[in-house]
């Protein structure tokens, strides 16, 4: 049963994850909101992982991007993925320390063995990267759509 919508989600049971445990003492503790088939989340790169001074390092957007895909999936299907295959189109520079917004949608649930997902990150308004991502689901969950 997808979360219900508006409600701001994180993963109690997380076993630690970089990105979404609430309880990784360095990691990016990302919190998440359904609206309707969109996952959204809200969050401010830390200065510790700047690439260039004051600007977000390549790979911790990536992650950001990665992990809205994730999440969007778990949150619309109540279903865990992992992550096959993630192209990421850097737009901007991402600046650390500014509030950021993420979107990520399901966009092809017919493939036999995985979804497709898109991500956008945007500051201000103004899109920075954006990704495309194949997610397959567990190998004892079927797939269905």
């Amino acid at each position: 049963m997808p979360v219900p919508e508006d409600v701001e989600v994180t993963f109690p049971n997380d076993g630690g994850c970089f990105g979404c445990s609430p309880t990784h003492p360095s990691g990016l503790n990302l919190r998440f909101r359904r609206r309707g088939e969109c996952v959204l989340s809200h969050c401010t790169i830390a200065d510790r992982f700047h690439g260039p001074p004051g600007i977000a390092h390549g790979g911790i957007v990536a992650t950001i991007l990665d992990e809205i895909s994730c999440a969007a999936v778990n949150l619309i299907t109540d279903r865990f993925v992992t992550t096959g295959e993630l192209t990421v189109r850097y737009e901007r520079p991402c600046p650390v320390e500014k509030p950021l917004d993420v979107v990520a949608a399901i966009i092809d649930r017919t493939h036999s063995r995985y979804w497709v997902v898109e991500a956008e990150l945007h500051r201000a308004g103004e899109r920075v990267a954006r990704s495309t991502g194949k997610f397959f689901l567990r190998s004892d969950e079927p797939i269905a759509p």
